[in-house]
């Protein structure tokens, strides 16, 4: 049955309470699997070969800590960040400034230690074998992320940051597994090694009342009241995910729990079941009183509390009657308050056209595999809420838009970028077989295939609970159609590609810029690629959003734009080849030229055009034509590379000399540049970055075309990135510098004196532009000559609606144009959004109104491409009429 067809959500949803009551209690497990599913389990990790290798890396990351359990029982709990010290087992605790202020109380046991404080900070936590055991002052050794020395210091608890979460997150999640481990093999020694932690964390979270917050500076008071945006254990209610795998431990472990209960339960006269359900209902209640219900808060709420909900007994269990059937319905049915809404609504955040998230694609991506994974686990407690929800498919395939040749995500907005999150993929799989939909699974497959193809996903180091819900790759295969041209007008995102493999795909992206949704005001800021990297990037190397270098990574300084100017506000496309039709859809459905892709784009007193030229099937280039309507302005350029140089025309190296500053300060992050250099140059000249983390180096060549009143700085910039995988050889990963390049004009205008550049990337050896050269240039248009190894292009731009001769040979009115040759010869004519091109005896010119179009040569024969009706010439022929169409041969 296909998705389309199944029965629609809200009549699924209402079914609720019957499938609750149809379980009794003590039926554990049920959130993953039930007792019934081990067998099947068993037989996948012996049949699938990344299930058996899933299963034995997760026995080897296990096994020595399980082992070591048994004669050393306090290894691992000694180490989970608890308030260990007699007389100071607070069960409550008291923010100040968003941060722990101090605690009071002193229950009969040590109680799980509140993280120090909201903000993150730049440190990590040593491997558990160096941590402190029984650490009674929450001072926990740290190693800086962005330094070079890796010597461990010890960060005072109040400054410790995220530091104590992951602490305790780590060692659930060994709990976690340690249970998933006994479901499979029934082994006591995981399940005595997983309950150990699983009792100290419950029992001193149990004593525990929710934190206050007298001055509100999380906006609420805290306790059990509502409003703000504190969690019962955490700052921040999306970051209240302990109860995540304690709520698992505890569903796995439920009957080892009970037939082995903790001797304080005595104390407390209460079961196993009685004190979890406490715990659990603590975290759901708080969790829906606090946040927001719109943007990624409300969903990771959710994805916070619902494996708390379906541990939980039915309704008549508790004395409240508030058990499964009470709290799954604020998830999957149409309910709201001023702080959560329901799956239904979650829905409607998406755009029906694009199905994207309105979040930076670091959210966005992210958003759509919780609602798969939550969807998954309630389909095996019997509610389908994937069921009559196209949505939700659309917005798993519109992630895949977003990514580069690799699979990374394109870095804009708040995010680090990385491989996308492939889970989501696998849940759709999961659900299309469970339903056999094997239409959906065989495209489900066929992504999964892609990305393991690409090296961006390890199918054979799946977690626990992919074992239990990944399902056989159907079909075969694993090339996936790309899109040349993607535009979201809500991003203000534009993305273009040529080719979608690493070594010779070309892309960039243009983006305009926003503020709030986790969007930044980055100016008409660009990207390029070669080799499959982001070798323009934008800037994200910052540890949190309260770092102090937050802001240039956040912000314009840290883009490849202008600065002063525009930040944000609305954008116009001017042009755009590949065209996307933005009312039905994200990307393009036509390609004028198989070597020529631009876009146009305007806002405020800024017009940037970008070019992506392909001459041969492993060769191509960048044209970059940016305007900008003020006297004074910088062009910031961010490159890979462990060094920069400049040189003239002739490429001679060019002798810039150290300042102590940059003079005119555009905005306050220019603080962040160092090592300045500088020289005033009014010509033509070349900028080579060169990365030799990697064999053979890679090089990006950039030529700007020269301008009077014009100073060169290279600078150092701050690294790109935090991450190890979105680089060549790691290279401006933090805490290495990114060289930069500021070219500034004053006292001249940057619309009528525009900045015009041409980027190459290649490997040693490879480069294919002999040569550069401006052609003729006004105030409103310029050529450009650029020479490859066995091809010529022509390259006109004017923002002007006037008839430019180049040469006796090239007249040209419109957007854009190229005229090529190839070994001497006419190989193509491409029109941008223009009225007419000619170059010798060809020409192509509009009808009427200014068409996108192409007229080439190929294989002996004249080809012809346009969006409307067009008029064509051919050498020693007449000007001729004929239909919009692509690829059309002329007879």
């Amino acid at each position: 049955m296909k998705l389309s067809k199944l029965v629609p959500l809200l009549i699924i949803l209402f079914l609720t309470k019957s499938f609750i009551h149809a379980q009794e209690i003590g039926d554990h497990p049920r959130v993953f699997a039930d007792k019934s599913d081990r067998q099947e389990i068993l037989s996948k990790i012996e049949s699938e070969v990344w299930a058996k290798a899933s299963w034995k890396k997760l026995q080897e990351e296990i096994t020595p800590y399980v082992t070591r359990h048994i004669k050393d029982p306090e290894w691992i709990v000694s180490r989970l960040a608890m308030y260990w010290k007699d007389g100071e087992h607070f069960t409550q605790c008291y923010i100040k400034k968003q941060n722990w202020d101090y605690g009071e109380g002193n229950a009969p046991l040590p109680t799980v230690r509140l993280p120090g404080m909201r903000t993150w900070n730049d440190y990590l936590n040593v491997p558990l074998e160096d941590r402190i055991p029984y650490n009674e002052s929450g001072d926990l050794l740290g190693v800086s992320r962005s330094s070079a020395d890796k010597t461990p210091v010890l960060i005072p608890y109040k400054e410790t940051g995220h530091m104590i979460r992951a602490n305790n997150m780590e060692i659930l999640k060994l709990a976690e597994k340690a249970a998933f481990a006994y479901y499979i093999t029934q082994e006591e020694k995981y399940a005595k090694f997983s309950s150990d932690i699983l009792w100290t964390w419950l029992l001193g979270t149990y004593y525990m009342q929710p934190p206050l917050d007298p001055q509100q500076s999380t906006k609420g008071p805290g306790g059990y009241e509502a409003g703000g945006i504190m969690g019962y254990y955490d700052y921040e209610v999306i970051h209240d995910d302990r109860q995540i795998p304690a709520a698992t431990t505890y569903d796995f472990l439920y009957n080892y729990l009970n037939a082995n209960p903790h001797p304080h339960l005595k104390t407390l006269n209460k079961t196993t079941t009685e004190v979890a359900g406490n715990v659990f209902k603590r975290f759901i209640e708080i969790d829906l009183i606090r946040g927001g219900k719109v943007g990624n808060w409300n969903v990771n709420r959710y994805k916070n509390i619902l494996n708390s909900m379906l541990v939980l007994e039915s309704n008549d269990f508790y004395e409240d009657g508030k058990g499964r059937e009470y709290y799954i319905p604020f998830y999957t049915e149409v309910k709201a308050s001023d702080h959560f809404a329901g799956l239904p609504v979650i829905m409607e955040f998406y755009n029906k056209t694009t199905g994207l998230w309105p979040e930076s694609p670091g959210y966005a991506s992210s958003m759509i595999p919780l609602v798969l994974e939550m969807g998954v686990k309630l389909y095996k407690s019997g509610v389908n809420t994937l069921a009559g929800n196209p949505i939700i498919t659309k917005a798993a395939l519109a992630n895949l838009g977003w990514l580069d040749a690799r699979g990374n995500l394109v870095v804009f907005g708040d995010m680090r970028g990385g491989p996308a999150n492939i889970s989501s993929f696998e849940s759709l799989l999961t659900y299309a077989t469970w339903e056999g939909d094997i239409e959906t699974a065989e495209k489900m497959a066929t992504v999964i295939r892609k990305n393991i193809a690409s090296g961006q996903y390890d199918r054979n180091a799946s977690d626990w609970q992919s074992i239990i819900f990944n399902q056989p790759l159907l079909g075969s295969g694993s090339d996936l159609p790309f899109h040349k041209a993607a535009y979201s007008p809500f991003h203000k995102h534009i993305i273009m590609k040529n080719g979608n493999d690493e070594n010779n795909g070309l892309m960039f992206t243009l983006y305009g810029g926003k503020h709030k949704s986790h969007l930044t005001k980055n100016g008409l800021a660009m990207q390029f690629y070669g080799q499959g990297w982001a070798m323009a990037p934008d800037a994200s190397a910052y540890e949190s959003y309260w770092s102090k270098d937050a802001g240039y990574h956040r912000g314009i300084m840290g883009s490849n734009t202008i600065v002063p100017g525009y930040s944000s506000g609305d954008i116009v496309v001017n042009a755009m080849d590949p065209f996307v039709d933005t009312t039905s859809g994200l990307y393009n459905t036509s390609e004028t030229s198989e070597n020529v892709s631009f876009t146009d784009v305007s806002a405020d007193e800024k017009r940037r055009l970008v070019a992506m030229v392909r001459t041969s099937k492993t060769t191509g280039y960048y044209v970059d034509v940016f305007r900008s309507d003020q006297l004074d302005n910088d062009y910031i350029h961010h490159n890979l590379g462990n060094s920069m140089d400049l040189k003239n025309d002739v490429n001679k190296t060019l002798s810039l000399k150290n300042v102590n500053d940059l003079g005119t300060k555009y905005d306050k992050n220019y603080a962040f540049f160092k090592n300045q250099k500088k020289i005033k140059y009014a010509d033509d000249f070349n900028a080579t970055w060169t990365t030799t983390a990697v064999s053979p180096a890679l090089i990006t060549n950039m030529w700007m075309m020269g301008q009077n009143n014009r100073d060169l700085y290279v600078v150092d910039a701050p690294p790109t990135t935090l991450r190890s995988d979105i680089t060549p050889g790691q290279v401006n990963k933090s805490p290495e510098s990114t060289p930069t390049l500021i070219v500034r004009q004053n006292d001249i205008n940057g619309k009528k004196h525009p900045f015009v550049a041409v980027f190459e990337t290649y490997e040693t050896g490879d480069k294919s532009i002999k040569n550069i050269s401006k052609l003729k240039t006004s105030e409103n248009f310029i050529s450009l000559l650029v020479t490859s190894k066995n091809s010529k292009q022509y390259i006109c731009n004017a923002i002007d609606d006037v008839f430019y001769k180049v040469d006796k040979n090239i007249i040209f009115k419109g957007i854009f144009g190229i005229a090529s040759e190839k070994n001497g010869e006419f190989e193509y004519l491409y029109l941008g959004k223009g009225k007419s091109l000619q170059k010798d005896d060809f020409k192509i010119a509009a009808v009427k109104e200014a068409v996108s179009a192409e007229l080439k040569y190929k294989n002996g024969k004249y080809y012809y491409s346009s969006d409307k009706p067009v008029l064509i010439q051919l050498k020693k022929g007449k000007l001729k009429e004929y239909p919009a169409g692509y690829n059309v041969e002329i007879k």
